[in-house]
């Protein structure tokens, strides 16, 4: 006698096979996404981090002098304040630029005379920020720590990331 068809316990493993199948499959998609966030978030702390290190070393080379008076060094939160004579308002020979954490540990950017503009994204937060001045009798230099951690509003720290970036730059010498 030949059937056609499936008996019950064929039918009962195909759709065993077939919910496996697809419990691997969305857990595989769901990882993926995550991976992709985790990246994301890696590569947005990272890019906010080097620009902002990026144009705080261009002024550093460009500034004419530390303005000691405002500037906060060897610990965290620091502030650098310098002279410079880029940009300067009209009639002015020198002004001064100023990088430093506002209120919500966001790295901010102020010229004299304007409204200081955060240099990171909203979700970047910096954790630590020190300055260090340097001068040896040839040169004077600007050390920098930052350190940047992305917060989102999950609890999930796989959806977070910290960078730390070290640098330094020479005054312009005239």
């Amino acid at each position: 006698m030949n059937k056609n068809g499936f008996t019950l316990i064929e039918l009962i493993i195909y759709a065993a096979v077939f919910a496996i199948m697809a419990i691997i499959l969305t857990l595989f998609v769901f990882n993926l996404i995550g991976v992709q966030a985790k990246i994301k978030i890696s590569k947005e702390v990272s890019e906010n981090s080097q620009r902002a290190m990026e144009i705080m070393l261009q002024e550093i080379r460009n500034a004419q002098g530390v303005y000691t008076t405002t500037s906060a060094f060897k610990s965290h939160p620091g502030q650098l304040s310098l002279i410079t004579t880029r940009d300067t308002p009209t009639g002015e020979q020198t002004t001064y630029i100023d990088f430093y954490l506002d209120n919500n540990n966001r790295l901010c950017l102020k010229r004299e005379g304007a409204e200081g503009k955060a240099m990171v994204s909203e979700n970047i937060k910096i954790n630590n920020l020190v300055f260090n001045y340097l001068t040896t009798n040839s040169a004077k230099s600007i050390r920098i720590e930052l350190s940047a951690t992305y917060i989102q509003p999950s609890p999930k720290s796989a959806y977070q990331a910290t960078t730390t970036l070290i640098s330094s730059a020479n005054l312009r010498n005239d």
